[in-house]
């Protein structure tokens, strides 16, 4: 008897165990016609008030007052995909909050962030606008290994739309990949609003690397427009190093 209530014990346990070795991209290609959630963990730093407001590198816990005395929730990041015959058409996100309880919503309740990053990463470059931009700002937030590499392929996409690449890029200077290696990415033959993106997210990372191929692209990129936008940044950073290069250039 023992013997039989154990099989049926593993027998029953059967569909969850495969349900949970599925990978998040086959259970979002399963829903050809719908709305697909799930929701994950947000990398630390991140919090959001449930309603689409975020809050990124905050280091505030939970409990803190946020916008006009609400609450900033650490997480968990929430997305829903719209499909249409078979295709992700649409994304959304949310940090904190809680999903209306009357839906017709797949809920694929929380899955694993890596998973989840990879997967809306590599749906970005075809669903475009608005819908590519909460992709990838969804991947960037999520607790999960470094998707840097992911990033890095999305912004040398030629056949994405610019303004994808765009998103890609920001969030890629935004991550761990180290200053040097980001520096070597820039590419003069990108279209000149990815490569007047780049003058701005360099600029963030305020590191000698990354400050270094700026002043290099103020010197030397065949743009005189990319150049002056290299110049501003190297302006707006107040580095000696910069401000140094800039007194140079006007008194030669």
């Amino acid at each position: 008897m023992r013997w039989s209530v154990a099989v049926l014990a593993l027998v029953a346990a059967a569909p969850f165990s495969s349900l949970a070795a599925q990978s998040v991209a086959r259970r979002v290609d399963a829903v050809r016609e719908g709305t697909v959630r799930l929701s994950y963990p947000a990398r630390p730093g991140v919090c959001g008030n449930g309603d689409g407001g975020v809050s990124i590198n905050s280091r505030r816990g939970d409990g803190v007052q946020y916008w006009g005395g609400r609450i900033c929730e650490t997480g968990p990041v929430r997305v829903s995909i719209g499909r249409s015959e078979g295709r992700t058409i649409s994304v959304r996100k949310w940090v904190g909050g809680r999903w209306p309880s009357a839906s017709d919503a797949t809920d694929l309740g929380s899955v694993d962030p890596t998973e989840a990053a990879h997967y809306l990463l590599s749906v970005a470059p075809t669903i475009g606008g608005r819908n590519a931009n909460e992709a990838i700002s969804a991947a960037a937030i999520a607790d999960a290994t470094t998707i840097a590499p992911e990033l890095t392929r999305l912004v040398q996409n030629g056949d994405a739309p610019t303004d994808t690449r765009k998103d890609a890029l920001f969030w890629l200077g935004e991550s761990d990949i180290l200053a040097t290696e980001f520096a070597r990415l820039y590419d003069r033959s990108q279209p000149f609003e990815l490569r007047e993106q780049w003058t701005f997210v360099l600029a963030q990372r305020q590191e000698g690397p990354t400050l270094d191929k700026l002043i290099e692209i103020a010197r030397n990129d065949s743009d005189v427009e990319i150049r002056k936008r290299a110049m501003f940044w190297l302006g707006q950073s107040h580095d000696p190093k910069a401000l140094q290069f800039l007194h140079d250039l006007i008194l030669r």
